[in-house]
């Protein structure tokens, strides 16, 4: 997953490799383990949002599943085309929205407010299935974020999974410098919500987590994570967050990244 969205960023010129690359072992379970078939409304038994600036990933991830065209991949990014460097819903040539990318906006701080709407709309129509939401821990000091908590937690959504990349890096800089969010586990569970707090690069660590949540109530899942993991250059380097790879660190990034496979 790494190779290829490297591939897709470095072709594409554009950014956030490091947030792309901190979420990708998140995301490699978390599509595995849920159940993408879709239901009689058009969408998906399990609803999955992310962070927006992580979706050449979800392409990467769609496409490999045949749930997206290799299209996503081959003209990410180019002008004219859907496939947006930011998540934004896709439609198809008749304006159908498509069910694997149902909510997509650039501003931090509205990927829970909208998971919330779609379990809320789950839990009152009776439908199965769970709306899992990947943000970020940058996101987790945004006002509409505790609001989110609050609203989930008066309908007691238990049909609701929070996974947060939490790689301790924002735009700007660490999160404990500019806004500190710990002891985050205490805040969230001061909620009334079920929290884990895990190895967001541990694959059985997420596995278990993803399948051992509370029954009962809304469920948040702390995944401590690396910025730029898996390419030693972007490790921990918030520069990356904006800065595209050059033609020499693109090679330096791949020969690291097959090495490690």
């Amino acid at each position: 997953l790494r190779i290829t969205v490297l591939k897709m960023i470095a072709k594409a010129k554009s950014s956030h490799i490091g947030s792309n690359f901190s979420c990708a072992d998140i995301l490699t379970v978390l599509y595995d383990i849920a159940d993408l078939s879709l239901m009689s409304n058009g969408l998906p038994k399990d609803i999955i949002i992310v962070k927006s600036w992580a979706i050449a990933s979800v392409y990467a991830l769609l496409v490999k599943k045949g749930l997206l065209p290799q299209e996503a991949i081959d003209n990410y990014g180019k002008e004219g085309t859907p496939w947006k460097t930011i998540t934004e819903p896709l439609f198809d040539e008749n304006g159908k929205r498509n069910p694997y990318v149902p909510w997509g906006i650039g501003s931090m701080g509205y990927n829970l407010p909208a998971a919330v709407g779609f379990a809320l709309a789950k839990k009152l129509k009776g439908e199965e299935g769970t709306v899992y939401c990947l943000i970020s821990d940058g996101e987790c000091q945004i006002g509409s974020f505790y609001e989110s908590l609050l609203i989930a937690k008066q309908h007691e959504l238990s049909n609701l999974i929070i996974l947060c990349d939490n790689n301790s890096w924002q735009a700007m800089g660490r999160i404990k410098d500019i806004l500190n969010l710990e002891p985050l586990n205490e805040k969230i569970k001061s909620f009334g919500w079920a929290v884990q707090r895990i190895n967001g690069h541990d694959y059985n660590q997420i596995e278990n987590a993803l399948k051992n949540v509370d029954k009962t109530l809304p469920n948040f899942i702390i995944c401590d994570t690396i910025k730029g993991m898996g390419y030693s250059k972007l490790y921990d380097n918030n520069l990356y967050h904006y800065k595209h790879v050059s033609e020499e660190e693109l090679n330096e990034a791949l020969k690291e990244l097959n090495n490690g496979i």
